[in-house]
């Protein structure tokens, strides 16, 4: 059966995100930013179609970015009320409220941004923008390859890591060999994006994109109920967020 989520469109989906990063941003409350993520979690669990590996991956990136922004934030924003001591530091439940609050501000934006770019098409997007919007084609594309080019990316970093790591019959020794196996990967992955980059710009140069005065889409958008609704709930609950957040 196919994800809720991919049968929404664009546009009430996007009204969705912006609603969530309005509220994300605006508001410094932590239980309001709690209900925020767990709206967002709540979500992509039930609509995105992802697998539990898919996830995994998805809650330990969230995990090695969350943890260590909490921790550094806790040491260095200011409090008033001591928590914990330890030797002459002194961590202050104010400043753990407000690192946790901020934490989760990033992991809200994070994850509603993920599971926009990874249920929409980009040939959607550029109907709405384009068609319904009445943005230039110019910036309809532009958007569209970037959502394209989240999930290509992250499959080819896949593909380089997996390669690097048959090729590699000793696990590296050192930081010095540590590093030298992140600055290849590193430096693979910008060539291929690269790559990319100019087969698509080839691409579009040779279809005279941008020549044409007028042009057509046989792709129809479809607004279903359910993406009404969802649009109009988020777009309150972010009213709400301002108001009473």
């Amino acid at each position: 059966m196919r994800a809720w989520l991919l049968n929404l469109d664009p546009i009430t989906k996007g009204i969705w995100l912006l609603s969530t990063g309005l509220a994300a941003i605006v508001t410094l409350n932590l239980t309001w930013q709690s209900a925020w993520f767990a709206a967002v979690l709540a979500i992509g669990l039930s609509g995105a179609g992802w697998s539990i590996g898919r996830w995994g991956k998805t809650l330990l990136w969230l995990l090695g970015f969350g943890l260590p922004l909490f921790l550094f934030q806790w040491l260095v924003l200011p409090g008033e009320t001591p928590w914990l001591r330890a030797g002459g530091l002194v961590l202050t439940a104010e400043a753990c409220r407000d690192s946790l609050t901020l934490t989760l501000r990033a992991m809200t934006l994070f994850l509603s941004s993920l599971l926009y770019a990874s249920t929409t098409a980009p040939r959607d997007v550029v109907v709405a923008l384009s068609r319904h919007m009445r943005l230039p084609d110019r910036f309809a594309f532009a958007v569209a390859i970037a959502l394209r080019f989240v999930p290509l990316l992250t499959e080819e970093a896949a593909r380089i890591r997996h390669a690097q790591r048959m090729r590699q019959l000793a696990p590296p020794r050192g930081l010095g060999e540590r590093l030298g196996i992140v600055r290849r990967y590193g430096v693979t992955v910008a060539a291929n994006a690269l790559r990319h980059v100019q087969e698509v710009a080839t691409a579009m140069e040779v279809k005279r994109f941008g020549a044409a005065a007028t042009r057509t889409h046989w792709r129809r958008l479809r607004f279903t109920p359910a993406g009404i609704g969802v649009a109009a709930a988020s777009a309150a609950a972010a009213a709400a967020t301002c108001l009473f957040g």
